[in-house]
């Protein structure tokens, strides 16, 4: 069972400590959005969840092919900013940070990577 409240709260606290986090989508594995904040107009958590679950599951099954083990992690670089996709086998988390996030992407990984790991624990 999830705890929507106990997500909500983790991804007001990362959001809070990390200025250059714009947005947080947190999905189920069939990319049903369990919450999602962000700070631009317009975006569509359902669409994100959507592309962030298929991006997962694609390179989940690359590593695999590989032989690399599990997904940790997809970092996406754009024009204008990053998301970091982090799957687990319950929930889907999709990070959206800025262009200025450049210098502190380290720390964004790390800390997307503590806000993931807290919410499945039981």
């Amino acid at each position: 069972m999830v705890d929507k409240a106990k997500i909500e709260s983790i991804v007001a606290d990362t959001m809070a400590a990390n200025a250059d986090i714009e947005g947080v989508v947190v999905c189920d594995s069939k990319a049903k959005v369990i919450f999602g904040h962000t700070v631009m107009a317009g975006v569509k958590h359902s669409e994100v969840a959507d592309l962030a679950v298929k991006i997962a599951t694609n390179s989940s099954g690359l590593a695999g092919k590989l032989d690399k083990g599990g997904l940790n992690e997809v970092s996406i670089a754009s024009e204008k900013g990053f998301i970091i996709v982090l799957g687990d086998v319950k929930m889907v988390l999709a990070g959206i940070a800025g262009e200025g996030a450049r210098e502190s992407l380290g720390l964004l990984r790390m800390a997307l990577r503590r806000a993931l790991r807290a919410m499945v624990a039981d």
